[in-house]
């Protein structure tokens, strides 16, 4: 599936990725095999950076989770690869890639401010997050792929696909009593959605959301300057996937707090090698 040299992760960890990040790890097949492992490690940290959240009893002890991977992380430009089964692979992938470490800061700040009970006080709020988040590690994709500057379509595709990957998590979120939805739009419901009641205002502003992925898509598809050459393509395709999400979260019959917020691999598969194919997102 990739070239052994390249991909250093445990085959568990493939596997978890292609079920639980399926939308990313459909996109990585497009990417050159001999790259696929490095994507794949950045991948699987975001995986293991969001379930922390939901393994901690306390936000305490997830600062200090998101620190030792902050530390772990500097330990690798200092030539340390230990501590995790993950660090080998991130530590190729960041030699492959020539990856900035300020760009892991950004990430993991993103990531750790998704601890808190409203982490978003309005929808800027909620797309500046996106861009950090998943335009951030789109932009460190696509350095693995051998392009230079591409912060700007990053963070546009980033910002999309950003959106809809928070509303995928909103259910899951609320069960921990954090608030994956822009808080002015809530009106104080975010107490009934904890308690797994979706309140009109909640469902209005969940919608809304998904409407916003949509448009920043369309908005970043038309503008030929933010067009990723067909070699970074890999990084970003995963952004294709917002409208099929967006009209999936606006139907009636949707509940984020209890329907699989999936759509089935055969249509994303289908929709991902039509946009290779067009060499767009």
């Amino acid at each position: 599936m990739s070239d052994p040299q390249t991909n250093l992760l445990p085959p568990q960890i493939i596997e978890q990725l292609r079920r639980e990040d399926s939308d990313r790890f459909l996109s990585s097949l497009f990417a050159p095999a001999e790259t696929r492992g490095h994507l794949w490690a950045l991948y699987a940290l975001d995986r293991d950076l969001k379930q922390i959240p939901h393994k901690v009893s306390e936000p305490m002890l997830g600062a200090i989770r998101f620190q030792w991977w902050r530390d772990t992380i500097g330990g690798i430009y200092q030539g340390q690869q230990q501590g995790h089964e993950l660090v080998p692979a991130l530590a190729a992938a960041i030699e492959a890639g020539s990856l900035p470490p300020e760009r892991f800061h950004a990430w993991l700040d993103a990531r750790e401010d998704e601890m808190a009970e409203d982490p978003f006080a309005d929808m800027e709020m909620m797309r500046s997050h996106a861009r950090r988040a998943e335009g951030t590690i789109m932009e460190m994709g696509a350095m693995l792929l051998g392009r230079g500057e591409t912060s700007s379509a990053s963070g546009a595709f980033g910002e999309a696909y950003g959106l809809i990957d928070l509303l995928k998590r909103c259910g899951a979120a609320a069960g921990r009593r954090s608030a994956f939805l822009p808080m002015d739009g809530l009106a104080g419901k975010q107490e009934a959605v904890f308690s797994g009641r979706l309140a009109p205002e909640a469902k209005a502003v969940f919608q809304a959301v998904a409407r916003e992925a949509a448009a920043r898509l369309k908005e970043a598809s038309r503008d030929t300057s933010l067009r990723p050459d067909a070699a970074a393509l890999p990084a970003m395709l995963h952004a294709g996937l917002v409208p099929a999400y967006a009209r999936l979260f606006a139907r009636e019959d949707f509940d984020f707090l209890r329907s699989a917020p999936e759509i089935p691999a055969f249509r994303r598969q289908i929709a991902l090698m039509a946009r290779a194919m067009r060499r767009r997102i």
